[in-house]
């Protein structure tokens, strides 16, 4: 009986080890990412400058966060843009997929730590309705029996419905409603280096979802009726450039000229 229970025990305390374990290493993780704000900043920064040199360093920042932190997808994702417009499609297809994957192990993470949190204030929350309650009949009975301090309780009953309503501003939220699904741009950019290598069924997949996460996001509107129009599907092309305008998705007009004359 003495080695089921301990054996019992065993399996509870490994199971909360694992539980330990994970939010420990969900904590790192964000602490990590957060670190680096900084770095991903400059590294943008060099991106958008757009020469040489800043492309050099843009891949010296987005290295160094990558060391410190491998899943940062931010900073594969820049990885991947300057690979891109240095003409090395297969690594930068490579960091955009790494991009997508660390994307969705930072929300996974943020997902858990906040169901926590939410948890702890709901725990909260019940805590200071006992208060309340505990101090609403506490009031009631000091006053009905006439005691020489009949407010004595209620100043205590204000604060805790006080700190109730604090408290009870964030109960609506639902954790489950934070993003799990990959931005707009990493799809885009997924698109692109397809497309450069020429695989156009799978670049095609990838804007069709990046238009549908952001039904306004013209480049990627364009690079797909651009695609279509390579591919003679004209009537699609067409279809899609009503989809963008409708959606205010502005179209090159020389793209939409040549989808709209063609025959």
């Amino acid at each position: 009986m003495k080695k089921k229970i301990m054996a019992l025990f065993g399996l509870v305390l490994c199971a909360l080890i694992r539980i330990v374990s994970a939010q420990d290493k969900n904590v790192a993780l964000l602490n990590a990412y957060a670190t680096l704000s900084d770095r991903i900043g400059r590294a943008e920064a060099a991106l958008k400058r757009g020469g040489r040199g800043d492309l050099e360093n843009c891949e010296k920042e987005a290295l160094f966060c990558l060391g410190k932190l491998p899943e940062h997808h931010e900073a594969h994702l820049l990885m991947s843009q300057v690979f891109y417009k240095r003409g090395e499609y297969v690594p930068a297809l490579e960091h955009v997929r790494a991009a997508e994957e660390g994307f969705l192990k930072l929300t996974e993470a943020m997902t858990v730590m906040e169901q926590k949190r939410m948890k702890e204030q709901a725990d909260s929350v019940a805590g200071l309705i006992d208060d309340v309650q505990d101090y609403t009949a506490a009031d009631q009975a000091a006053k009905s029996r006439g005691s020489c301090q009949p407010y004595r309780y209620s100043k205590d009953l204000e604060d805790a419905k006080n700190k109730l309503i604090k408290e009870g501003r964030w109960t609506d939220k639902d954790p489950s409603q934070a993003m799990t699904q990959v931005p707009a741009e990493y799809r885009f950019w997924h698109g692109n280096c397809l497309f450069r290598l020429k695989r156009l069924p799978e670049a095609e997949a990838e804007y069709l979802l990046a238009v549908k996460i952001n039904p306004a996001y013209a480049e990627a509107y364009n690079n797909l009726i651009n695609l279509l129009y390579i591919e003679k599907r004209l009537d699609e092309a067409r279809s899609l450039l009503s989809q963008a305008e409708a959606h205010k998705a502005s179209i090159q007009p020389g793209l939409k000229k040549a989808v709209l004359e063609a025959r």
